[in-house]
């Protein structure tokens, strides 16, 4: 016989809120595999934690621009960009940054790079590239009428996406195959909805994940198999902000976040998502996974900061202990004392 005891932890989602020691709106986070991430946001705010975002401290920005995207190769080197075609970078993890000609005054709201080679995108579809990892940068196009590229990804050194608005308010993916000199457009419609991309990932040149809004106020995820020719849309109630797919992505995981603390996972390359429990309603913006798909923050409206260590999953299901109950030892049974028989006597 046995008794079963179970674990009083509750079982929820395992997304924690951090302090990030401001209220400032958090628009964009990286989180590196070893565990060094960094938060960009309003009034040139910049955070860095060094515990896969458990714990964060500020960094002198020099700037009260408001930054919107951030990228780092390692602890040491990284690039963010913001408004006034404002681009930062630094080369000893945050505590210095310098600010790089970009030849723009366009606002930049998205930055990513493959190696050496990466692209920002910007308002009136202004796109820049760089070859040597930010230090110097070209137009690769600007001064267009039309909305801005929050969105970016770099699939190799020369295959680059932008995602964003058209100046018929159609969601937009341009692509490029030269590292950004040159562009590709590709508009389309959430399932003949206008609206606008808001983040972009590719997860080869065929498959790729946009998130975005409608003008009705719905949010969207919409998924091309196509290279950005034809597109599949999934609709929310609210706008989806940013979206992640860790890039040794053996297991098809995604991320993506957005309004009302909403926070989506897939596991088969975007075709299906299911809500995770965020612990917060403010407005998330940006989500950033390390490459095993467990550690990752998400960033949003007045200082928000979430953080997962098991890719948003519940706490596991308590296992029960078995605890083998002791048998009972006999009690002695007393034995009658024999009375002697006298002996007989002849």
């Amino acid at each position: 016989m046995s008794l079963v005891f179970f674990s009083s932890v509750s079982v929820f989602g395992q997304w924690t809120a951090a302090t990030s020691g401001t209220t400032n709106n958090l628009n964009g986070g990286y989180l590196l595999d070893s565990g060094v991430g960094f938060v960009v946001g309003d009034a040139g705010t910049i955070l860095k934690s060094t515990d896969a975002g458990a714990t964060w401290a500020p960094l002198l920005s020099g700037t009260k621009n408001i930054l919107h995207g951030v990228y780092f190769f390692d602890g040491n080197q990284g690039i963010a960009v913001g408004d006034q075609g404002l681009i930062l970078r630094t080369t000893d993890g945050g505590a210095m940054w310098q600010s790089v000609a970009s030849g723009v005054e366009d606002a930049l709201r998205s930055v990513f790079f493959f190696g050496a080679n990466g692209i920002s995108g910007g308002d009136s579809q202004t796109i820049l590239y760089s070859t040597d990892s930010g230090a110097s940068w070209q137009i690769g196009q600007s001064g267009f009428f039309g909305g801005g590229f929050p969105g970016a990804h770099m699939l190799s050194p020369s295959i680059g996406f932008v995602a964003g608005q058209n100046s018929i308010f159609q969601p937009f993916v341009q692509a490029t195959t030269d590292g950004g000199a040159s562009w590709e457009p590709h508009a389309f419609y959430f399932d003949k909805n206008e609206g606008g991309s808001t983040d972009a990932r590719f997860l080869d040149v065929n498959i790729g994940v946009v998130s975005g809004f409608v003008f009705d106020g719905r949010g969207a995820i919409a998924r091309t198999t196509d290279g950005g020719t034809n597109w599949s849309t999934l609709f929310f109630d609210q706008p989806i902000e940013g979206v992640d797919f860790p890039v040794t992505n053996t297991t098809n995981v995604g991320f993506a976040v957005g309004w009302g603390g909403r926070i989506l996972h897939t596991a088969n390359m975007g075709i299906g998502w299911t809500e995770q429990i965020s612990g917060t309603s403010a407005n998330l913006n940006d989500v950033s996974f390390a490459n095993d798909a467990l550690r990752g923050i998400a960033v949003g409206d007045s200082g928000t900061i979430l953080l997962t260590a098991n890719g948003g999953g519940p706490a596991p299901t308590p296992t029960p202990s078995v605890t083998p109950m002791a048998t009972p030892r006999a009690t002695p049974v007393a034995r009658p004392r024999q009375t002697p028989v006298p002996r007989p006597t002849f």
